[in-house]
């Protein structure tokens, strides 16, 4: 399984990072790796008509903060990273 991360996941990561630290996010990007259907990373399918294959998993450490992604060819693409008031509003009309 190759994961790919996007330039505006990279860009979240940081300005997220600051808030509940570095650490959780890349625990959270590791497990993914390991064990992509462990339930601590809470796995969701997003139902959205431009993308089928669109999902979130829960950053680790109690954050509120989820992170998007979406499968292309066998390679995972992680999308962005953001709070569950910016995720409930995009994923709201998808």
């Amino acid at each position: 399984m190759n994961i790919e991360l996007d330039i505006k996941y990279e860009r979240g990561k940081k300005k997220v990072a600051k808030k509940i630290g570095l650490d959780n996010i890349e625990n959270t990007e590791q497990l993914f790796k390991n064990n992509p259907s462990s339930s601590k990373l809470n796995l969701k399918k997003i139902i959205c008509r431009r993308d089928k294959y669109k999902q979130s998993i829960r950053v680790l450490g109690n954050s509120g903060y989820r992170i998007l992604l979406t499968t292309k060819y066998e390679t995972i693409y992680f999308q962005d990273i953001m709070n569950h008031d910016k995720y409930d509003r995009l994923t709201k009309d998808c």
